[in-house]
């Protein structure tokens, strides 16, 4: 049994981290804070770079950043494509 190469490709974590650059994102921490903002960049290890981004504790915002750096081992899960989410 074959697989095409679209199936594939999306089911790749980080090739749809990949597509989702320069989209609104949404991210936990292991933590429980999560993080609403705009991908810039991403790498190997699932390193994020977001801008204008919004901390979130317990629903509410508490605090704006320009430019904040997430590195990957703190990531419980990311939502690509949450532009449309409050």
């Amino acid at each position: 049994m074959s697989r095409n190469n679209n199936q594939q490709k999306s089911k790749n974590p980080l090739t749809i981290l990949q597509n989702a650059q320069n989209s609104v994102i949404i991210l936990r921490l292991k933590d429980g804070t999560e993080y609403k903002g705009l991908l810039k960049e991403i790498d190997a290890y699932m390193n994020l770079i977001l801008e204008n981004c919004t901390e979130i504790m317990d629903g509410s915002p508490v605090a704006k950043y320009n430019e904040i750096f997430i590195r990957g081992n703190n990531l419980l899960f990311i939502k690509p494509d949450a532009s449309q989410i409050t």
